[in-house]
């Protein structure tokens, strides 16, 4: 009968304890998650004009290398729809997380077609394109891409844990991808 005498006492502090936990979690949780995502969007506009001038310079390779037949037409063509596709987000405005899928999708491309042209004897010969992937490569966004994948990792950080991940999927905090910031080899640039 102490027993639960005991359990009658406690239980009801428990409970009230959990929720006031609870609560406590959500109120703190809130301005973190924002404040977050805000250095993330932040740190995206600026970056977002910089991607912008870098694929106008992928754009000009792309031009250059348009008339060049054999394996790299495909690509061109898969370039050509990624750019269009970024500029189409762009303008749009959609989330930071669509825009950031539209620009790894164009570095996946910008690497492949690198690779492509790279062991192609007709681009190699090619002065103008290699100009082109000069200037391209040339680009220093790099920095900028590292700081916000940084501003990614902490949102990344807040969205995580029970409580947290609750919050943030009810404050529509969806998550958000880095921006792919693997090198682009300058094979096709030093070969001639």
């Amino acid at each position: 009968m102490h027993v639960l005498r005991v359990v009658r006492v406690l239980l009801p502090v428990v409970i009230v304890a959990a929720v006031v936990a609870a609560g406590s979690s959500v109120l703190s949780a809130r301005p973190d998650l924002q404040k977050a995502k805000r250095n993330v969007e932040s740190s995206w506009s600026s970056l977002a004009g910089q991607l912008d001038q870098r694929y106008l310079r992928l754009a000009a390779v792309d031009d250059k290398l348009r008339t060049t037949s054999g394996p790299i037409r495909p690509l061109v063509g898969d370039v050509d729809g990624a750019l269009a596709r970024w500029h189409d987000v762009v303008r749009a405005h959609s989330s930071v997380a669509t825009q950031v899928a539209a620009a790894n999708d164009l570095e996946a491309l910008a690497r492949r077609l690198q690779a492509t042209a790279a062991a192609s004897p007709r681009v190699k010969s090619n002065a103008a394109v290699l100009t082109a992937w000069s200037q391209f490569l040339s680009d220093s966004s790099r920095a900028a891409a590292l700081d916000f994948n940084q501003k990614v990792s902490s949102y990344e950080h807040e969205r995580r844990g029970p409580v947290r991940a609750v919050v943030a999927s009810v404050l529509g905090d969806g998550a958000i991808p880095v921006l792919d910031t693997t090198v682009t080899p300058a094979a096709a640039t030093t070969s001639s």
